[in-house]
């Protein structure tokens, strides 16, 4: 398998059904491409609500669903998936963590996996966020630090501040209608709510 997107559900079964759905036509992009859902633990009926969307649109063939209780954190339901699929046949080339209330854009991971096929050194890539009007949402950045932990406090001091903190901090990013890999480069803080990571 070529990626493995892994999506952890806890008190947000609304929007991990809209991040489902926006998968839908990105499906067909990335042959055999799988989206493992993990429902960390929320209690109520998440469970059920999530199998039954997955029932009710046909997902069946390329969502899985794995309940897990008590909640185990980001980084213990991710890892209850990716040790599954890691002792599986079909262990992935790339997983890519992606948070629930994310909507992927049209080639998103088409092109994550052609960045990663054609920079074999990189091992974890990022992805640009964008907020829902299509300005970027400050990440990625070349180093963490207090300048990067102000993004989003400076957005309501002024523009010319923000703009001369971010840019000191912020990478340049493209437009929306430039290919997001057009401009990849080294970072020092990938964002949280996309990552792919190499697993060969």
């Amino acid at each position: 398998m070529k990626l493995l997107v892994i999506i952890l559900n806890y008190r947000v079964t609304d929007l991990t059904i809209d991040c489902l759905r926006s998968l839908v036509p990105e499906i067909p992009s990335v042959p055999g491409m799988k989206v493992a859902v993990c429902e960390n633990g929320t209690g109520g009926n998440a469970e059920e609500r999530l199998r039954e969307a997955i029932t009710k649109n046909g997902w069946e063939s390329w969502v899985e669903l794995t309940a897990i209780s008590p909640n185990r954190g980001f980084t213990g339901g991710n890892n209850v998936v990716i040790r599954k699929w890691l002792e599986s046949a079909e262990c992935p080339e790339y997983f890519l963590l992606l948070n629930a209330d994310t909507l992927v854009r049209p080639g998103a991971f088409s092109t994550l996996v052609r960045f990663m096929d054609s920079h074999p050194q990189a091992g974890v890539a990022g992805s640009r966020l964008d907020f829902p009007d299509g300005s970027p949402n400050g990440s990625p950045f070349r180093f963490a630090g207090i300048a990067s932990e102000f993004d989003r406090g400076l957005r309501n001091f002024g523009y010319l501040l923000t703009k001369v903190m971010l840019s000191m901090v912020m990478v340049e990013l493209p437009p929306y209608q430039k290919p997001i890999a057009s401009c990849p480069g080294e970072v020092r803080l990938i964002p949280l709510a996309t990552r792919g990571i190499r697993m060969s």
